[in-house]
């Protein structure tokens, strides 16, 4: 199934503050093979809403080195490709992520997997490698750090490549995020920059392996059938996305 509706960010259009739409359109799809769920994390609950797994998942998609938010045990993975420097992308965190939190997330229907899709200039590639440098930091000692992180981001962005997203300021942003270390994170930068950028644009290939085009996108897979599968693309509104997950669930 594939949900188009408002737009998200491209290449092309990620400077403008306008917002365009493209054409509704729906098409059945459908798996006919389950692929083996390969794991190599523990079995063990997660006590935070935010952690950490080795896993390569039923859908094929590798989450070491990406926050996960939910249930190990959710019936949906939901696969969120973003850029921070998206204007559609802070319209779903502001809008819509804070009630599929509430009434999925949490009480473990839906698992989040948060990824990078890199589409807009430098500084989201470096907003990309700075996520990446929070999540190896608190991963272990206090995953939920992420989060917070990640909202002040999108509550500091600007329009694209505009300045807001350069490295200080993200490293200024930071420093103020409770359980985030910004000089630790600085020194990640420039120690990582090979290992980092090769975490993004592994992120973006395995997007471009699913038909990811433009921030944001959604993929939505049932990991107890694993027959079950839709994508969103760009920022819908809630009930587009209950309907979704209610579909993909059953």
């Amino acid at each position: 199934m594939l949900l188009t509706g408002l737009a998200g960010c491209t290449d092309t259009n990620a400077g403008s503050d306008d917002i365009t739409t493209t054409e509704q359109t729906e098409q059945s799809t459908a798996t006919g093979s389950t692929q083996t769920n390969q794991t190599t994390s523990s079995t063990a609950k997660p006590q935070s809403l935010v952690y950490a797994s080795s896993e390569t998942t039923e859908f094929g998609i590798n989450l070491e080195g990406n926050p996960l938010m939910g249930s190990p045990d959710a019936s949906v993975d939901l696969y969120y490709w973003s850029d921070y420097q998206c204007p559609f992308c802070n319209r779903f965190e502001q809008n819509t992520f804070p009630k599929i939190l509430e009434d999925y997330i949490k009480p473990g229907d839906v698992r989040l997997v948060i990824l990078e899709y890199v589409t807009i200039g430098d500084a989201s590639k470096t907003a990309g490698r700075m996520a990446k440098c929070v999540w190896r930091q608190v991963k272990e000692t206090d995953p939920n750090a992420f989060k917070r992180w990640h909202a002040s981001i999108f509550d500091a962005q600007k329009k694209p490549n505009s300045g807001w997203a350069k490295k200080q300021n993200l490293l200024d942003i930071t420093a103020g995020v409770q359980g985030v270390d910004a000089d630790a994170v600085a020194s990640c930068l420039q120690e990582n920059e090979q290992s980092l950028a090769a975490s993004v644009a592994d992120d973006k290939k395995a997007g471009n392996d699913k038909g990811v085009s433009v921030t944001p996108t959604f993929v939505f897979h049932n990991s107890d059938s694993g027959d079950a599968t839709a994508t969103i693309q760009g920022a819908q509104p809630y009930p587009r996305f209950e309907a979704t997950i209610e579909e993909v669930r059953k």
